[in-house]
């Protein structure tokens, strides 16, 4: 498989997590192990605004491979964002605001995306 082809899967990934909280927001949430009580309209608001971030970040790594944006771009700025989503996600973690599973799970996708996006930029050859 080629370098775009892989960011290509990303960048769909991206999307369709980012699809998850508008199109099922309260299996998003429970997917997630928030708690229940969590579960009310400002919630998935936030949620299916994350979504639209999600998906627009998905769009700026498929424009790097069509070469809209350089490409090197796309994959930082990807990256850094799951950078940001991990400083953020730890809050509550340090705190132990009593989300701990759901921040967690959240961690691990921030850090998996940021990994997936880093190793994108090596093989490309930023």
């Amino acid at each position: 498989m080629d370098v775009s082809s892989l960011i290509l899967i990303f960048a769909a990934m991206r999307v369709v997590i980012g699809l998850a909280p508008i199109v099922a927001a309260r299996p998003s949430l429970r997917l997630l192990g928030f708690p229940s009580d969590h579960d009310n309209a400002t919630a998935r608001l936030m949620g299916r605004l994350f979504g639209v971030r999600d998906i627009g970040l998905g769009v700026i790594a498929a424009a790097g491979v069509k070469g809209i944006v350089p490409m090197d771009f796309a994959l930082l700025f990807n990256a850094a964002t799951d950078v940001g989503d991990m400083v953020v996600i730890a809050i509550p973690l340090l705190r132990r605001q009593q989300i701990d599973r759901a921040a967690a799970l959240s961690l691990g996708f921030a850090v998996a995306g940021c990994s997936a996006w880093l190793l994108a930029l090596s093989l490309w050859g930023g």
